[in-house]
């Protein structure tokens, strides 16, 4: 047996822009819908919303009967929790505020079997299929993919150190954290943030890697990407499901 191709990787490697929704709500049923949608990549936040490591579990599973690839959002880089992610399966992480390249070293290396990595060893898990992915330990960090955020002004000012750490494959802008870590809270359009936006694409581009950020805003995520961000998230569950029913209920109380 072997390991499904990652699509959301390789399309990042290739500089192929990918389309992802985000998933707040923590649930399989929610989950399963959103990635019927055709979207390249769904995320499953772990960082945000009630989730634990059972109900993304179940995500994942859901999951497995699309083509769309799974991320999974930590809520920090303990390397605890990143062990236990990738053993339900997770292969996709997403790691919040990531300030240096000595921190996103730290993370490879929990996502790395000995001896390149400090990964703790299980012979049977859902990773691996049980058992029945031939070489599974050997390969394993072939189709795992490792987006860091970039949330904070020492990030952007390191951007171009962190994109340069071999395994990690995308620098990913958290425009709220950013905007409101640079005094501009709500505000991820003022023209100081969208500087520093800029410039970690641009650092994540001269290291050969991807770089994403999230915009609900349809307008924001064509921008970015004309200016070159591939894995652009455009939504969310719970922003679909708020503002439809407020749509709804505002043209019959007009």
């Amino acid at each position: 047996m072997q390991e499904r191709r990652n699509t959301l990787k390789a399309a990042m490697a290739a500089g192929r822009a990918h389309i992802g929704i985000w998933c707040s709500l923590a649930s399989a049923l929610t989950t399963e819908i959103v990635a019927g949608s055709g979207a390249g990549w769904v995320l499953i936040d772990g960082e945000h919303s009630p989730n634990h490591l059972r109900s993304i579990m179940a995500q994942l599973q859901v999951m497995g009967g699309f083509d769309s690839e799974a991320v999974v959002r930590l809520p920090s880089d303990d390397a605890n929790l990143i062990k236990q992610a990738l053993d339900i399966g997770a292969r996709s992480l997403m790691i919040p505020n990531v300030r240096t390249a000595e921190q996103a070293r730290t993370i490879v290396a929990a996502m790395t079997y000995a001896p390149g990595g400090v990964r703790g060893f299980s012979v049977g898990h859902r990773a691996n299929a049980f058992g029945r992915i031939t070489g599974y330990h050997a390969n394993a960090r072939a189709q795992q993919l490792l987006a860091v955020q970039i949330e904070d002004e020492t990030g952007v000012a390191n951007a171009a150190e962190i994109a340069a750490v071999d395994g990690v494959d995308v620098l990913f802008v958290g425009p709220g954290d950013l905007s409101t870590n640079m005094g501009a809270m709500g505000n991820p359009g003022a023209a100081h943030v969208q500087e520093a936006i800029s410039s970690v694409r641009k650092a994540a581009t001269s290291a050969g890697k991807a770089s994403g950020i999230l915009a609900p805003v349809k307008a924001d995520a064509d921008r970015y990407l004309a200016d070159g961000f591939t894995m652009v998230a455009v939504g969310s569950d719970l922003g679909l499901l708020a503002r439809g029913s407020d749509a709804l209920v505002a043209s019959f109380n007009q």
